[in-house]
């Protein structure tokens, strides 16, 4: 009979070595660089009340829910931006702030989704400040964290909630009606939105959501997307759309800035431009964001501006294997054996030595036996007569 205490739970995994390591430096990498960016980092408990995530456009099945001691409904955080909005509101901190974060988000996924349900992120938060500079900050954060992971061949693709929130008004659809229009826009199902359509030929925004599937690519789509409509506040989000890929383009003029009118909302809590990173190597993106101007109305406190970014860090770790950039780290290099009453030079030894660590062993023949099996290039002898080296491929010592 299985012992399932020796399993693990459906959409977990261990990370070993190479992949640990990895994803170690990786999380690393963005840390530092938002703290190189004057970024206030903050840290959320990984386990919340479920009314937290009552923003998000989620099923309470795909959550890991369960009981506390006193029998109210808890839940490990399946997202890093409604735990911020609710420190924001609830602690007294003062906007305007910019702060970073990262850290485990759990969800449950369907079963061969390909996605696990335990996933490592790491973010960036701009709570108070409504001015396009807040996404374009966003954007050149997205940009170069990605080029210092070393994804080379990724693109950035932007969207506007207020976009699809008109759209969803002006036909209020609900129930089923409402899903199978989400599908034919997230499936760019052009035959099958002319038949949805038949009913609503004579809406004001009918000549748009009719061609919405295929109003994806570059920015010229922008000028189309003019020309079908005179919604104020859709003319307003495209507006501030091109102005975003104008700003970026001073820095980053050869980075792939594209955009999909029909984007379909991830989450209900944003209210702005949106924007997703994508390369070849997967078909889900590996960073997110956008802004959501409601976020503390979700916990009964006044509208204050933000905007917020993600990295999807076990995603680039994906992308860099199937690109086989995924490289081994070096490793120890020289493996240091010492004898009982030798422990302060071989820790001075230590500190000097790159790449080194202090063998464990009693027996020097475990020592060697330890550095083959791990492949440990240099062995070193501390004992009271001094430093002795053992020669590569084996050998005495000197």
């Amino acid at each position: 009979m299985m012992k399932w205490n020796r399993s693990l739970p459906n959409g977990t995994k261990d990370k070993l070595f190479k992949e640990a390591s990895q994803s170690h430096q990786l999380e690393t990498l963005v840390n530092r660089h938002f703290e190189g960016r004057g970024y206030q980092r903050i840290e959320t408990p990984l386990i919340e009340f479920e009314e937290v995530f009552d923003g998000m456009a989620q099923k309470a099945t795909s959550r890991y829910r369960f009981f506390d001691d006193q029998g109210r409904i808890v839940v490990l955080r399946p997202d890093m931006t409604l735990p911020v909005g609710r420190v924001i509101s609830t602690t007294g901190v003062i906007p305007p702030v910019q702060l970073s974060y990262s850290g485990k988000v759990f969800r449950v996924n369907k079963g061969h989704s390909g996605e696990y349900n335990e996933q490592l992120q790491a973010g960036m938060e701009l709570i108070g400040y409504d001015s396009l500079k807040a996404e374009m900050e966003c954007l050149i954060n997205a940009i170069a964290l990605s080029q210092k992971s070393g994804l080379t061949d990724f693109q950035i693709e932007l969207g506007h909630a207020a976009i699809f929130q008109t759209i969803m008004a002006e036909l209020a659809l609900t129930g089923k009606d409402e899903e199978q229009f989400k599908w034919l826009l997230q499936s760019k199902n052009s035959p099958g939105m002319q038949t949805f359509l038949i009913d609503y030929q004579e809406y004001e925004l009918y000549p748009l959501v009719s061609k919405l599937p295929r109003l994806f690519g570059t920015a010229d789509i922008l000028k189309e997307v003019a020309c079908l409509t005179s919604n104020s506040r859709i003319l307003a989000a495209i507006t501030e759309i091109e102005v975003l890929i104008n700003r970026v383009k001073q820095l980053y003029p050869e980075q792939p800035l594209t955009v999909d009118i029909g984007l379909v909302q991830e989450f209900k809590y944003y209210t702005g431009v949106t924007f997703k990173g994508y390369t070849d190597q997967s078909p889900d993106c590996f960073l997110s964001g956008g802004r959501y101007d409601k976020l503390l109305t979700e916990f009964s406190a006044d509208p204050v501006p933000a905007v917020g970014l993600v990295f999807y860090l076990d995603r680039i770790i994906y992308i860099k294997e199937r690109k086989g950039e995924l490289r081994k780290p070096q490793g120890i290099q020289t493996l240091i054996h010492f004898e009982d009453d030798c422990l302060k030079v071989a820790e001075e030894l230590l500190e000097r030595e790159p790449l080194s660590s202090l063998s464990l062993h009693h027996d020097v023949s475990a020592t060697l036996k330890h550095a083959q099996q791990w492949q440990i290039p240099r062995v070193v002898w501390v004992s009271q007569t001094g430093i002795s080296e053992l020669l590569e491929g084996g050998g005495d010592f000197e």
